[in-house]
């Protein structure tokens, strides 16, 4: 399977791509290798990284005032990543924080809270009522466990640039193509034209 991997900086108001060959290494040696991309010191860089039809993970070294041996990292599928030939970056990243819940789906609203079948009087009175209903056996289900979180790092690496960390949790979730949710990224930050014009 096919690797992606781009290197994007700040260009005024928008994006620009430089020309990095990103090494298989550990953050801080990709951190080096995304400071000396960008033009003024103290600069910042996003690097995007894709392993066709498994995993994204974006780097960004520098920026958001954490200072220049800053570098955050964060992998959609930390357990398929570990097997790339970019394991290294990912090997000590912290795991998927359970206190972080992935979305459900758009438009999903909590559930109401159980209604209190205790009516207070201690009677049976009206215990008949509904009689034959039968309750649906789904209702009656425990709900499903979900599946466990395979994401590690930072998702709050790229918040203060326009995107929160629910929709990198969403897109690791929900299985997206890697493609796709760099492109919805950086639709987010503005560089989704640059990053394709790249393919």
């Amino acid at each position: 399977m096919a690797y992606f991997t781009a290197v994007l900086v700040p260009d005024g108001g928008g994006w620009r791509a430089v020309d990095v060959d990103v090494q298989a290494g550990s953050p801080e040696e990709l951190g080096d290798v995304l400071r000396g991309a960008a033009d003024e010191d103290g600069g910042e860089a996003v690097a995007v990284l894709e392993r066709e039809d498994e995993w994204f993970a974006l780097v960004r070294a520098g920026g958001d005032g954490r200072g220049e041996d800053d570098v955050r990292v964060f992998v959609s599928d930390a357990v398929a990543a570990g097997s790339s030939r970019f394991a290294e970056l990912f090997a000590e990243l912290p795991a998927a924080d359970a206190g972080l819940r992935r979305p459900g789906p758009a438009g999903a609203e909590e559930p109401d809270e159980p209604a209190d079948l205790d009516d207070g009087d201690g009677g049976d009175e009206g215990a008949d009522d509904g009689a034959g209903d039968e309750p649906d056996v789904a209702d009656l289900a425990a709900p499903a466990v979900p599946e466990e979180d395979v994401w590690a790092g930072d998702p709050h690496l790229l918040e203060d640039l326009g995107c929160p960390a629910p929709v990198l949790l969403r897109l690791s979730a929900s299985g997206a193509d890697p493609a796709e949710a760099t492109v919805e990224v950086g639709e987010l930050l503005g560089f989704a034209d640059v990053l394709e014009s790249l393919r």
